[in-house]
């Protein structure tokens, strides 16, 4: 490795140490004085300033405290159990409110009565495939929407909706 990369190397884990946890900081030192042993001259060839380690401002330390937080280890079950529940019951009443909103008088083979058909059906065979095939659709509806406003001139852009997509 030449002189340059490995001081590259050097300042790029100072840059890291600075805003990473602890933990994290005691390894990158340990492969910053590894790099230093290696060549010597990295650690003299750096300002004096970058080797000093700054006080974190109150963004870093919000960073680094959510860097920590979201460290803490897998989901709990409990939370995932409810993310999935409270999936599958939304999922369920925008099937049940798109099938009362449906045409009254539709023939059997108009689209939106078969498209509200087969929702209905799926949501009593099967609540897990109806809720990914209801995520499926939101996102290509998202997509589609945000193409949409891709396609507007600058000045005539719609007001963006946010929250979940109403059938």
């Amino acid at each position: 490795m030449s002189d340059a990369v490995r001081a590259h190397y050097a300042q790029a884990l100072q840059r890291r140490m600075q805003a990473a946890p602890e933990a994290v900081q005691r390894v990158l030192q340990d492969r910053l004085q590894r790099a230093m042993a290696e060549a010597p001259e990295i650690g003299e060839a750096q300002p004096p300033r970058a080797r000093q380690k700054k006080p974190l401002t109150p963004l870093g330390q919000l960073n680094q405290y959510m860097a920590t937080a979201t460290q803490a280890g897998p989901e709990l079950k409990s939370a995932q159990r409810f993310r999935e529940t409270w999936s599958r019951i939304c999922a369920e009443e925008d099937v049940t409110q798109a099938v009362e909103r449906g045409p009254e008088n539709a023939g059997p083979l108009n689209s939106h009565m078969l498209v509200l058909r087969t929702l209905g059906l799926m949501r009593d065979l099967s609540p897990d495939y109806l809720r990914r095939f209801m995520s499926h659709a939101d996102t290509l509806l998202w997509l589609e929407q945000a193409h949409g406003r891709l396609k507007e001139p600058a000045g005539k852009t719609k007001p963006v909706k946010t929250g979940r997509v109403k059938r």
